[in-house]
């Protein structure tokens, strides 16, 4: 296993910002790596940080240990005349495997293309985009347990999927090493579209194809998200979910709120709440809140990790002052 000291985790993270460094970092290449990170390395150190492609954590300080997932693999494990399973390691770039399901006519995971960050990190978060997420497809995600080393196999019912959360958040975070992710996916070539905005984005095209709807969302998440020269990790914050009495009251109050049904409850947009508070656009001096999505914080250049935390702390305080909702992190800080 790959080891260097005194590494600057900037670089490793989409947010690419100042002031983070890992006393000793780690490179995870194979399964024997990640077995000997999880029972030599781990147990002997009082806290540490697993990187994929590092889009979903912004580190504001020094830290013991820091690894990165590097394990490739994409290999259909299983294959009908409908559908094939395909396991996937975790040092997979999500986009470039849903770029291959596509190219193979493979549905069920298009419309989350250009998601950052690598296959590992996506059951973690249960990613999901245009109204597919990751649960909807996943079959089993494989790891290694730490402290013993042993690999298990963690089949989906038992990964307690939920809105950009799952048990790899929880029980697992610090006793779980992912390795590989198997997902089932429909040989199809019509896509099935039922979120508004992309139907909308789709409009003219009356049967829309696994392809279109992939191009599509690349073009939207491109006039969304920053350009590549701009540290972000694109959405900072989860969208709210309410009951719905508060969502009537705040309904009653804000009649252009968006307001979408969710599993009994009631989603709010995050970014339309951030943006009726004034920040759409914001900047503290090289930290501050995209022009074109106000969900999305940017390091303009020199960023450290803690002015993002700042601001992202006196975004929070304003939409609670405003409308009384408690904004949640989706970005992991540490």
């Amino acid at each position: 296993m790959r080891f260097q000291q005194n590494v600057d985790l900037g670089p490793l993270t989409t947010f690419r910002t100042r002031g983070a460094v890992a006393q000793q970092f780690y490179w995870i290449e194979s399964e024997r790596d990640a077995r000997e990170f999880a029972t030599a390395v781990v147990p002997s150190v009082s806290e540490w940080l697993l990187l994929g492609g590092g889009s979903n954590v912004l580190p504001t300080r020094t830290i013991e240990v820091a690894a990165c997932m590097q394990l490739p693999g994409r290999r259909v494990v299983e294959e009908g005349p409908d559908a094939v399973t395909v396991r996937l390691g975790a040092g997979e770039r999500w986009h470039a495997c849903v770029q291959w399901a596509v190219s193979q006519g493979w549905a069920g995971i298009e419309a989350m293309a250009l998601i950052p960050g690598t296959v590992g990190a996506a059951p973690i978060q249960n990613i999901g985009a245009y109204g597919q997420q990751l649960s909807d497809v996943c079959q089993w995600v494989e790891g290694i347990e730490i402290p013993s080393g042993e690999l298990r196999t963690l089949p989906a019912d038992e990964c307690r999927f939920g809105y950009r959360d799952s048990i790899f958040k929880h029980e697992l975070a610090s006793t779980f090493i992912i390795t590989a992710v198997a997902i089932r996916l429909v040989k199809r070539q019509e896509a099935t579209v039922a979120y508004p905005e992309l139907a909308r984005a789709l409009d003219g095209i009356a049967r829309p194809t696994i392809s279109d709807v992939f191009e599509c969302v690349v073009r939207l998440r491109k006039r969304k998200l920053p350009p590549p020269d701009v540290g972000s990790a694109g959405s900072f914050f989860k969208n709210p979910i309410v009951p719905v009495q508060v969502a009537t009251s705040l309904a009653e109050r804000y009649p252009s709120m968006p307001q979408f049904p969710f599993n009994g409850a009631i989603k709010l947009s995050a970014g339309w709440l951030i943006e009726q508070c004034g920040f759409k656009g914001v900047r503290r001096g090289d930290v501050g809140v995209y022009d074109r999505h106000a969900l999305v914080l940017v390091n303009w250049g020199a960023a450290q990790g803690t002015d993002v935390v700042r601001l992202a702390a006196e975004i929070k305080d304003a939409v609670r002052a405003r409308f009384g909702i408690e904004l949640e992190e989706e970005v992991i800080i540490v």
